[in-house]
């Protein structure tokens, strides 16, 4: 008996994708099939206040209010937290939805350290960003301990934003000088 976490709608969407990305897995069919750009275009609103296209969706950030911020809607580095939270806790709804362990509900928060001074770029201070990242899942089942850790670690390996975090990456850049217009 499967658990009942998503929809059927999604969770059949979720096993023809997977059956996909099986069987065209290191081939250039799968590169045709899977790899797409996604690009975010970022522009001020007020002040520091920013708003950044992505697809269809707009996503609003603003700089943190002591440095002159709305505080009505997160900064980037919440809005980073909150989308390793979120990627974490749709990955293990889909993944244990296709297991065999019966799960009631499941969530999970996320918590990190944000040392500022790091802007200063110190030796001996963390680099820009978070760390000491760690999350704690609270999971409503009768299952053993063991058995849901093992489907957790799994969950964490495929999670496509702890993924990408834990890469290393190269940013390469462009500057375009615009023309002032009239």
């Amino acid at each position: 008996m499967r658990n009942k976490l998503v929809s059927d709608k999604t969770l059949k969407a979720y096993i023809d994708r997977y059956e996909k990305l099986h069987k065209h897995r290191d081939t250039d069919e799968g590169n045709r099939l899977f790899v797409s750009k996604v690009t975010a275009v970022s522009e001020q609103i007020d002040n520091l206040h920013v708003k950044a296209t992505v697809g269809n969706f707009v996503i609003e950030n603003d700089g943190p209010k002591d440095l002159g911020g709305s505080g009505n809607v997160p900064g980037p580095m919440p809005m980073l937290l909150a989308s390793l939270a979120n990627c974490l806790e749709i990955t293990a709804l889909l993944y244990l939805s296709v297991s065999n362990v019966k799960v009631n509900s499941i969530s999970v928060k996320v918590e990190a350290k944000h040392d500022k001074r790091s802007a200063l770029n110190p030796k001996n201070e963390p680099f820009p960003g978070f760390f000491d990242i760690k999350y704690m899942w609270y999971i409503e089942t009768d299952e053993n301990l063991k058995k849901v850790d093992n489907l957790l670690k799994k969950v964490e390996e495929i999670c496509p934003v702890k993924g990408t975090c834990s890469k290393h990456h190269e940013f390469p850049r462009e500057i375009h000088l615009v023309e002032k217009s009239l």
